[in-house]
């Protein structure tokens, strides 16, 4: 069932208890890591009882993977639609939660090596998190090339991956922030340059 699904079935009120239960997932993720975090202590930090927890998320994985997709942003929420490549994925890449990238981050290299040791972890991530995001933009790529932003000879399917790869990288093996001015230079500098470098074609002799 999809987040805007579940919350199509909640009243406001709870709603509001949906969303601090998300957000004190994250909490737990980011101080206690996937292996050690348990629901008794989300609970316990959101103020909820394991009966609502395992009302909505019948296990610690796809609680785990809701709260991810919501510090994330959703898969199926509105994508940014500014009219400017570049703007749009810049906001992707900010997400739309308050949370820092740092925090992000410091969440997801957890979520990294727990996948490396549990199956059922990480197919569910790879499903509703690292192919929903890679979904997202390349959906923002398609909306360029239709606008004549980028040119349809360019293989987005290729370059999409280019940043990830590059915010995963830092994040794990160096010490560097992942702060908004690097997202601004990973678009600016690389995802930018990428997608509207011309398209070379072979040549014959």
């Amino acid at each position: 069932m999809t987040p805007q699904a579940v919350a199509a079935r909640l009243r406001r009120s709870d709603l509001a208890r949906h969303t601090e239960i998300l957000e004190a997932t994250l909490s737990e993720l980011q101080e206690s890591g996937y292996d050690r975090m348990t629901m008794d202590a989300v609970a316990k930090r959101a103020g909820a009882s394991k009966a609502t927890l395992y009302r909505h998320w019948p296990n610690k994985v796809e609680l785990v993977v809701a709260a991810i997709g919501r510090m994330r942003g959703d898969a199926d929420a509105a994508l940014p639609d500014t009219g400017k490549l570049r703007d749009d994925l810049l906001a992707l890449l900010k997400g739309t939660q308050p949370r820092t990238a740092e925090d992000q981050l410091c969440v997801m290299r957890g979520m990294v090596s727990a996948c490396g040791s549990d199956a059922e972890l990480a197919a569910a991530f790879h499903e509703k998190v690292v192919e929903a995001k890679r979904a997202a933009a390349l959906e923002l790529m398609r909306r360029a090339q239709a606008r004549g932003e980028v040119s349809v000879a360019t293989d987005i399917q290729f370059l999409v991956d280019a940043v990830p790869a590059m915010l995963v990288f830092r994040h794990l093996l160096t010490p560097y922030p992942v702060d908004e001015p690097y997202l601004a230079r990973l678009v600016d500098e690389v995802w930018m340059p990428l997608l509207t470098a011309p398209v070379l074609t072979a040549t014959t002799s």
